[in-house]
């Protein structure tokens, strides 16, 4: 009885001596939740390049034309349209742009019926005026271009239909509001004021220049711009 008892504590003895020796190096092995790296947050996906796209509607009050070669004065009525725009961004702040719009507006005189459209091509600069919130920034804008008002004329008198427009080159001025959507699309409004004289003509190919007074266009927009 004390030799089984003698052997069982001895082999109770060697079996917890080795169990406390092999302990820490089984724990040692045992990987450790406190150093695991932190998985890092999603990046934001950025721009792939610095072009901007642009669509927008338009409404452009009637435009008035008088000066020594005009008999009393000459003018059209309120118009709606439609217009594009390309841009880059030069910079954080600074965006160049070309853009194209055309609005369709009544005749704004008694002895003319009928419509005109009135064409805007500008290339100019878009200056961001503050960044202090990133979804609501105003911005002003400075560009030149040309302008034109143009229809088909019918002649009452033989029935003829010709085409008829007047053009010049104009300075614009402008500001507005773009209001992000997400990091790409954005809502933008403003309005622009054009200024300058109409004063080449081409009356169904025949060209010439008259002497005009300055005239000023204004145009209200609304639409939306795209950051790919």
């Amino acid at each position: 009885m004390f030799r089984s008892l003698k052997g069982f504590i001895t082999i109770v003895t060697t079996v917890a001596t080795a169990t406390l020796t092999l302990a820490p190096a089984t724990a040692a092995q045992r990987p450790s939740s406190a150093s695991k790296p932190a998985a890092s947050a999603p990046k934001a996906k950025e721009r792939t390049h610095p072009w901007v796209f642009g669509a927008h509607t338009i409404a452009a009050p009637g435009v008035t034309v008088t000066g020594q070669d005009i008999d009393g004065s000459w003018g059209t009525a309120m118009g709606g349209g439609l217009g594009i725009m390309v841009g880059y961004d030069l910079n954080k702040s600074v965006t160049g742009f070309a853009s194209l719009d055309v609005a369709r507006q009544g005749s704004g005189v008694n002895y003319m019926t009928g419509s005109f459209g009135l064409v805007h091509a500008e290339l100019g600069v878009r200056a961001n005026l503050s960044r202090s919130n990133p979804q609501m920034v105003p911005y002003a804008t400075a560009a030149i271009g040309r302008r034109a008002i143009g229809a088909k004329v019918t002649d009452l008198e033989d029935g003829e239909i010709y085409d008829m427009s007047l053009s010049g080159t104009m300075l614009s001025f402008g500001g507005g509001l773009q209001y992000a959507l997400s990091p790409k699309v954005s809502l933008d409004g403003g309005a622009e004021f054009g200024v300058g004289a109409f004063d080449h003509v081409d009356d169904n190919g025949d060209l010439y220049t008259i002497s005009v007074n300055s005239s000023t266009t204004i145009r209200l927009r609304a639409g939306v711009t795209w950051r790919p």
